[in-house]
This record gives C-alpha cells, structure tokens and sequence, in this order.
C-alpha cells in the first residue's frame, strides 16, 4: 500500500500556520488564513494537503464549528461591486453562509467576515478568480464557499461583495447561526480535537498511514522538518495507533 503523505513543502505551510492560528502573526490573506484553519484538520483528516472548506462542517471533532443554516436562500448576480439582499436577520443568527461563483476570470471578490483572531473587529475574505483555486471545463475558478461572513450592518438587510471593476460574479446567500464546541480534555490535562478560531489543541485530528484515525502531538507536528513521520496517538495522548507522514518515502 503506498502511504498517505503530505507534500514536504504543504506541511512546511501547514506548520507555520499551526502556530500562527488564533495569533495575530499570520500574514496570510484572510482568506488563505480560513482554509488554513479548516485545512491544518482537514489535511491531516485527509493527509491529502490544503483545501478550502467544501463543506458547512468539516468533521465533528471537539472544538469543531457547527454553522446551521436559517432561512430561505438568496442569489444575486452583478459586475464588479454590489449587494446581496438577505432580507431580516434573524433574531439567533451569527453570520452569513455565501457561496461565491466567478462568471470570468478576472479580479478578485472580498467580503466581510468575522473575525479569525480573538480581539479583533473583523476580518476580510478575499477570493481570486484567476489562479484562485481549481478551474473548471471553461477555464472558471470553481466556486468558493464561506461560511463566516459578517452579518449586514445594524438596520441593513443585505451585505456588500467587493469586487473590481470588470469581475463578474454569482451569489448565494443565507442567515446561519453557530456553536464551537469545546475541545476534549485527557486524563494527562492536553487538549485535543481540532483548530478553531481559538487556535490549535495540543493534539490535532489526522489520518494515520494504516488510515486509523488519532490524534498528533501539535509539538511534534512543529519540530518536523522536511519529510518523515510522527506517531498518531488514541486522544490519550500515549497510545500509539500508526504514524503520520510528511512527504511520501523512497521505495
């Protein structure tokens, strides 16, 4: 069986960020910063390298966001910057779920957002739509889904989507609310589950090479360089299940 691996030069990235998480320190564009933070889990979930979030939730991990969708959809189609009308907010609702369809490849699309750091105002997701992700048949960048944008202004009903003058794009919007869960807590005191907005727990979810799922000391993850393995542990923190590789190995 060939080992599932990380590419050497991915986890040199996912590293630095793991440390970065919940700090002011990264210097990542806000939206590179957000799929790192479900993509530090979710590469190591599916040890297969960065993503951005597919998915509303992308496991249910402790310390995991669970984002639940309020009301009825909503679409809107513009060039270059506009709105989308959401209509009232929902009295339990804590952001918006957009999902950002470029219809050119040109400019870039950025949308307020929440915050990623605890302390901050607010953020900004900036969205790329050329060599901003996967294209498809049409040379388009796929869709792009977010699902911590910022509710609309005190007394507005729709949130604005920036975007250069020229970018054609399709969007589709709705109110959610959402609850993080804590993280898990072992008999030796570490923390585990995976990254949230609060940073990263001691032990991070991750794939073994045997495909078992544990857990990975965050230390370990950081004293790693270039290619190799660590242990991946049950969230005891000791046992050892499998191991958790960087790069793939020589034959």
């Amino acid at each position: 069986m060939t080992p599932v691996g990380m590419n050497p030069a991915v986890a040199e990235a996912v590293r630095a960020e793991l440390l970065a998480i919940g700090t002011k320190n990264s210097r990542l564009q806000r939206h590179q910063r957000r799929a790192r933070q479900v993509a530090v889990t979710f590469a190591l979930i599916a040890a297969a390298g960065l993503s951005t979030a597919a998915a509303i939730v992308v496991n249910y991990f402790p310390g995991s966001t669970i984002v639940t969708p309020l009301g009825g959809l909503h679409s809107a189609t513009h060039t270059g910057t506009g709105a989308l009308e959401l209509g009232p907010v929902p009295a339990s609702a804590t952001r918006v779920i957009v999902i950002v369809q470029c219809l050119n490849s040109e400019g870039s699309i950025s949308i307020s957002s929440l915050p990623q750091n605890p302390g901050d105002i607010g953020d900004l997701g900036t969205f790329y739509c050329k060599d901003g992700g996967r294209v498809n048949s049409h040379g388009i960048v796929h869709p792009w889904h977010m699902n911590d944008a910022s509710l609309p202004d005190r007394g507005n009903t729709s949130i604005t989507i920036t975007a250069d003058p020229g970018t054609r794009w399709k969007v589709t919007g709705q109110y959610a609310n959402s609850k993080t869960t804590p993280w898990g807590k072992n008999a030796k005191g570490q923390s585990f589950g995976q990254c949230n907005v609060n940073g990263c727990p001691d032990l991070i979810g991750a794939l073994a090479t045997n495909h078992k799922t544990g857990f990975v000391l965050l230390k370990q993850m950081d004293a790693l360089r270039g290619s190799g393995s660590i242990p991946v542990y049950e969230s005891d923190g000791t046992t050892v299940i499998g191991r958790f590789q960087i790069g793939t190995p020589s034959p």
